[in-house]
């Protein structure tokens, strides 16, 4: 990380650790050395089996000892009375995104004690950190670096990995920052994800992350790739059409003999859905009150990613049907003791915490035993962590040496998965928080965030107008506080619906979004690729240089290098022409013929058209020429695609893009 960008995370670092959480923000929890739980019902989660009336001894933070009688304690001990209660494992969510420390009161009121996030950045190492150092209250965080796919990325949050040496350097430099894992998502070109692969596998961090639809579900099994997120996607990147039930068994078996564990996600069609039959009332329930106000601007009705037209009936129908085919494959592979881990995808689609208790419910709806789906909360969750991240501490399990985050219930969630609900207290790192400290946290967090997320709405309208004015004046009004208080993605997303009609307000939106994230290499490269756009040639080069300090590796922000220093030289040949192009599409091997037309206007601006498969031609959206480079943008029936053709005489010779790993390598030759 370079100079520029160590200062804004130096005084993140200060903001938070004097801001986010001030005296009396949080429920008063005085360090205790030793804390006994006594006369508990003791489900350890290494087995299904209830002991009753067991004595717990935490130490420092730890489990030291478990008894069936009482255990001397020095004066200073605090007792906590178990007598028909039980005690089980904290619970862990391998799948969440963090938007701010304003996320973590709900996980700790819902007895959620380790998470994974899925997609990081420099943020996210900074709450981990302050969390170790009790800086912070939260739950214990393992954290992802930002997400890598391939080009064009499916969201521009991600990072870009084009060719193997990208991927490489990309595995070799979150490494060095010390993320716990490398999470890919499903459009690499089988060279790179093969690259990161062989690379993590040298530097010792795993990989985790979506299916590679290039490369197929088949191969991921075979391959070191030790978490797959999302069973619906593991489908969907299998089968083209709804498997028969010899076909999920033969796919379940598959998986049951490779290495792979495999987080379901049930949850994420019923929010769905929920959200597409009444946004409203999804907004003004419990759950979301505890949405930080960053998460919150991703959820309301003018950002949500549930979309309602004339279609939304079928689409619900639809989900409602791949769901039961979700509980069919989820018993399939249960049955065959793959590994599940718990992940809910909170907060981008789901409520922090308590869709963990929720995707508890859906396992068990799909036949999953209570005790079975328990695990995959406690003891797997715990267990893959343990196996892929050196040094972690053992959780998820009731034995001695232990990690101290424990979960007492009144009532036995193995006779009823919703008794996991019945929270008498936590135990977190070895502090104890009783059932009202735990309610008194949520009352705190929900009046601690409200007057932001009120401000939200008028923040929100005036930014879908291109007016960034209420945006700053409540950023300069709440300067003390740098907690992100509205999602990157959102900010990104507006800006790009205003490019076509307003591109000024886009820059600036794209600007508020740099002074928000001033760590995000995204960011950057936005307001970067709206200022070529703009063809300011100057000011999209200082913008892309600092998202390049920050990302180097980033295929996307090499291409806008490329494209900039063309137009910036003389051009050396006539873009007009035909040109026919030949090009091999990396993930089916599908050989393509085209013809692009291109005719230069006389104010230099350019046209074309795009015949391809289909005999009628498609008007192409752009066309770039400078240098002995040509870029042409075609939005075609099967989603946008990108040629990047080198002209050299009659001569070309380049690559193409298209959506969901569709590219590869291109020649052919241009005709006046």
């Amino acid at each position: 990380m370079t100079k520029l960008f160590v200062l804004p995370l130096t005084f993140l670092l200060l903001a938070i650790s004097l801001f986010s959480f001030p005296a009396g923000a949080t429920p008063s929890v005085e360090p205790t050395d030793s804390i006994l739980i006594s006369h508990v019902n003791l489900i350890p989660m290494d087995s299904s089996e209830v002991l009753p009336d067991r004595f717990v001894l935490v130490e420092h933070g730890r489990i030291s000892r478990i008894s069936n009688s009482e255990i001397p304690l020095p004066a200073s001990a605090k007792t906590i009375d178990g007598r028909g209660k039980f005690l089980i494992p904290a619970l862990a969510d391998l799948h969440v995104h963090l938007f701010s420390p304003d996320d973590f009161p709900a996980y700790v009121a819902y007895g959620v004690a380790n998470v994974l996030n899925m997609d990081g950045g420099p943020l996210h190492l900074a709450w981990r950190r302050l969390i170790h150092e009790e800086k912070l209250l939260g739950p214990t965080i393992y954290t992802v670096g930002h997400t890598v796919d391939g080009f064009p990325p499916l969201n521009e949050l991600f990072l870009t990995a084009e060719t193997p040496d990208q991927g490489r350097g990309i595995v070799r430099r979150q490494k060095r920052a010390g993320y716990d894992a490398i999470k890919l998502y499903g459009t690499l070109r089988p060279d790179v994800f093969r690259a990161i692969l062989q690379t993590a596998r040298e530097e010792g961090i795993p990989v985790v992350g979506h299916i590679n639809r290039q490369v197929g579900a088949l191969e991921v099994l075979k391959s070191s790739q030790t978490l797959a997120a999302h069973l619906e996607d593991l489908l969907f990147a299998r089968f083209d059409q709804p498997p028969s039930d010899a076909e999920l068994a033969a796919f379940a078996d598959a998986i049951a003999a490779s290495r792979i564990t495999v987080t379901p996600n049930l949850n994420v069609n019923p929010a769905n859905i929920a959200q597409l039959e009444n946004l409203t009332a999804v907004l003004h329930s419990s759950g979301s009150s505890l949405l930080s106000p960053a998460a919150f601007s991703q959820w309301m009705s003018a950002n949500n990613r549930n979309e309602r037209n004339d279609q939304t009936p079928q689409q619900i129908e639809q989900m409602k049907q791949v769901q039961q085919i979700l509980y069919k494959f989820v018993k399939l592979l249960s049955d065959r003791r793959v590994p599940l881990v718990l992940g809910t995808d909170a907060a981008a689609y789901g409520f922090p915490g308590l869709a963990v208790q929720q995707e508890l419910r859906e396992l068990v709806e799909a036949g999953v035993s209570p005790y079975e789906a328990l695990r995959s909360s406690t003891v797997n969750a715990g267990a893959f962590i343990a196996a892929n991240i050196p040094g972690a501490p053992i959780f998820g399990v009731i034995k001695e040496r232990a990690e101290a985050d424990l979960l007492l219930l009144s009532a036995s969630p193995l006779e009823n998965i919703q008794n996991v609900e019945k929270i008498e207290g936590l135990m977190l790192r070895g502090r104890w928080f009783s059932a009202s400290q735990l309610a008194e946290l949520r009352a705190q967090s929900i009046a601690r965030t409200d007057k932001t997320r009120i401000a939200l709405e008028k923040i929100d309208s005036a930014l879908d107008a291109g007016d960034v004015g209420p945006a700053n004046q409540f950023r300069q009004s709440n300067s003390s506080s740098e907690i992100p208080w509205y999602a990157e993605w959102v900010l990104m997303t507006k800006a790009r619906k205003l490019q076509q009609k307003n591109l000024p307000a886009a820059i600036a939106i794209a600007r508020l979004g740099t002074t928000l994230y001033p760590d995000s290499f995204g960011s950057w490269y936005l307001l970067a690729d709206l200022f070529f756009v703009n063809r300011d040639l100057a000011e999209a080069s200082a913008q892309l240089q600092k998202s390049q300090a920050l990302e180097p590796a980033n295929a996307a922000a090499r291409n806008l290098a490329d494209k900039i220093e063309a137009l910036r030289a003389p051009l050396q040949f006539s873009p007009a022409g035909d040109y026919a192009l030949e090009y091999e599409n990396g993930r089916s091997n599908e050989i393509v013929k085209a013809v692009v037309h291109v005719e230069q206007l006389q104010n230099s601006q350019l046209r074309g058209t795009f015949r391809g498969l289909s005999s009628l031609p498609l008007a192409a959206n752009s066309i770039l020429a400078g240098a002995n480079r040509l870029w042409v943008y075609v939005d075609s029936p099967s989603g946008p695609l990108e040629f990047r053709i080198t002209v050299n005489g009659s001569t070309v010779t380049g690559y193409w893009d298209g959506v969901f790993g569709n590219n590869g390598s291109l020649t052919g030759s241009k005709s006046n």
